[in-house]
């Protein structure tokens, strides 16, 4: 999404979130990001710096999987405002997110 992205700088940020849970990779042609935003509501938009959460054995298929609950970043019209969050909002929402579904699980 930035000028200087690439495979290796992918890579290299990987090591930021180690959990088997997630996944890193480096899309240029920005298809997740096209196929979650237009999940989402975002025709003709691509999604970055966002956050979803799936129920466990969710899949992508031909459509990514609708989430179980998801926070933004993002500044576009198109993504709903009552998810947006960022700095320490941001992580406090995700550990309190994260520590929400963990307990529904257990």
């Amino acid at each position: 999404m930035l000028e200087g992205d690439t495979e290796v700088t992918a890579r290299q940020s990987a090591p930021i979130v180690e959990d088997p849970r997630f996944r890193h990779f480096h899309d240029p042609e920005k298809r997740s990001g096209t196929a979650i935003a237009e999940s989402m509501g975002g025709q003709d938009r691509v999604a970055w710096d966002i956050y979803l959460f799936f129920a466990k054995g969710s899949e992508w298929q031909e459509d990514p999987p609708s989430p179980t609950d998801w926070m933004h970043q993002l500044s576009a019209s198109w993504a709903d405002p009552t998810h947006f969050h960022y700095g320490d909002g941001l992580v406090a929402e995700l550990h309190k997110t994260m520590t929400r579904l963990a307990d529904k699980r257990a």
